[in-house]
């Protein structure tokens, strides 16, 4: 029996009711390694979204900016990686239609050895998202 490789747990994926823009969300989720070594989380597709992508928070000039993240995320060997609101995420633009608490999302996660993971994940409101998705220039 083969180890497996990176276990995904406590997904979700944030309502767009009541959000700014509802043509995007993101989805969140804790990566464990159980491996000994570094495994890439490369891409992430869902038939709900036009687009996909990996995306980190980084300082730009001054201020916190989201844009997607170069190389994937690294999930480290016995390790693990959490995808939160206002870190790396999982970025779903272009959304087909408005995803309000309770609803599901299918979910596919690709890693850099090549296995895939097939989720349904929860849709879940989440209040402070201006904070984490708009950030302020003050």
């Amino acid at each position: 029996m083969s180890t497996p490789s990176v276990l995904v747990e406590d997904a979700w994926v944030r309502a767009t009711t009541g959000a700014e823009d509802t043509t995007m969300t993101a989805a969140f989720m804790s990566l464990t390694n159980p491996g000994n070594t570094d495994i890439k989380l490369t891409s992430a597709a869902s038939p709900v979204a036009g687009l996909v992508q990996l995306h980190e928070m980084a300082a730009k000039d001054g201020k916190m900016v989201m844009q997607e993240k170069p190389g994937g995320i690294t999930v480290p060997a016995t390790s693990h990686t959490h995808l939160s609101p206002g870190g790396d995420h999982v970025m779903l633009m272009g959304l087909k239609q408005a995803l309000k608490p309770g609803d599901e999302v299918p979910l596919t996660l690709t890693f850099s050895d090549n296995t895939t993971h097939d989720l349904t994940v929860p849709v879940k409101s989440f209040t402070e998202e201006q904070e984490h998705y708009h950030p302020t220039t003050k």
